[in-house]
């Protein structure tokens, strides 16, 4: 009876350990270390076969999920923006929305500033307006209105407010026209989509709306399904007879069903458990992206009596084998493109636009968001298509 009390006493101080280990240590991995490390603390502390088996166990077993994890994330590809140094001021800019999850406070600048080393890659201010959009220039009462809705390619992440697209196609247009720019880094579709549905946008309602405007990029793919760690507030789509429903946010759906949430936290903490069942999961993906996308033109047509324009930087069909992002599989990135455009979405490849120039010119260095430069290209096409030349 005393080893026993003392064998829990023991186990008891190894799992608060480990307890606290999970809510202050960087990552799983040095989480699996401590493992470990409580696992052989236990073989040696513990008395009784039956105790030292389970701890022995338990260090086993933390091994083989650590040099697992430790694989995958040597086989997986390297991020995009590594080494690369970001901050807000104020680093609060952004605030919870009941529909779209988040979104840039009204009324208000942020400066955001990017170094690299000892290099500053960008030092820019985006200036927020009373409506919750960024800032554009000013157009004559009564012009034409050009809706903007997007993510951080939309948005012009890095760029001044009269870098990004709407500010440079407003140029491009001598001012007599209208853009309103929507869109705030880290959306998808689905935010997107919930944007028209929600009402919010009703203040343009009269206004001589002539096009929405989007870009898409393979990492939609993921954000629709919930898969990146700040989109747990936003809002989540199941599909039904092959349509969109709005079902709440994705928090709200992972409480509701505790092992969809358990399943959604080991694949964001474990790589190689996030490879598993990839594919499958990037098909469902793809499906209900491509149901939002035709979500998107409808209300598009509904609300503004407007078509819907999608810039896209994706493999389409005239894509070279490894040209693509390869985050996911090439051949699915050209299906789900071609099976837009079978839908009947207007689709601008952004990547003919600037395939003339260097890598270099057209995306900010150490970032690989667009630069004023290829946003200005795109600027151009669009006043081409949309106005005429």
């Amino acid at each position: 009876m005393a080893r026993n009390r003392r064998n829990l006493a023991v186990m008891t101080a190894l799992f608060v350990l480990l307890a606290a280990g999970a809510a202050t240590l960087p990552s799983m991995d040095w989480l699996c270390g401590l493992a470990v490390l409580a696992g052989l603390a236990g073989v040696v502390l513990l008395r009784g076969s039956g105790w030292r088996s389970s701890a022995l166990l338990l260090a086993a077993v933390a091994t083989a999920v650590g040099l697992l994890d430790l694989f995958a994330g040597v086989v997986s590809p390297e991020a995009h923006g590594t080494g690369l140094v970001t901050t807000y001021t104020p680093s609060d800019w952004t605030c919870i929305d009941p529909d779209l999850g988040y979104r840039p406070k009204s009324d208000s600048k942020v400066v955001n500033k990017a170094t690299y080393g000892s290099q500053t890659v960008f030092d820019v201010t985006y200036t927020i307006t009373a409506k919750g959009t960024r800032a554009m220039p000013p157009a004559p009462p009564g012009a034409d209105t050009y809706l903007f809705v997007g993510d951080s390619f939309m948005f012009g992440h890095g760029l001044a407010d009269d870098e990004t697209i709407p500010a440079q196609f407003a140029k491009a247009a001598d001012f007599n026209v209208r853009a309103v720019n929507a869109s705030a880094p880290g959306y998808a579709p689905n935010q997107f989509v919930r944007l028209l549905e929600s009402g919010q946008l009703g203040w343009l309602r009269g206004q001589p709306i002539k096009a929405v405007v989007t870009w898409i990029i393979p990492p939609h793919l993921a954000r629709v399904g919930g898969d990146e760690p700040w989109l747990g507030t936003a809002p989540r789509y199941a599909l039904e007879n092959g349509a969109p429903r709005f079902t709440g946010s994705f928090d709200d759906y992972r409480w509701a069903h505790p092992l969809a949430g358990l399943k959604h936290f080991a694949e964001s903490q474990f790589a190689f458990i996030a490879a598993l069942g990839m594919r499958r999961r990037q098909e469902r993906q793809a499906t209900l992206f491509t149901a939002l996308m035709v979500r998107l033109q409808q209300l598009a047509r509904e609300k503004f009596d407007a078509p819907l324009i999608v810039l896209y930087s994706w493999p389409d069909e005239q894509s070279l084998p490894g040209s693509a992002d390869n985050a996911v599989a090439q051949p699915m990135l050209v299906s789900t493109l071609s099976g837009l455009r079978e839908r009947g979405l207007t689709l601008i490849p952004v990547d003919s636009l600037t395939a003339s120039l260097p890598v270099a010119k057209v995306t900010i260095p150490h970032d690989g968001h667009p630069s004023a430069l290829a946003d200005g290209l795109v600027a151009a096409e669009l006043k081409k298509r949309l106005i005429g030349p």
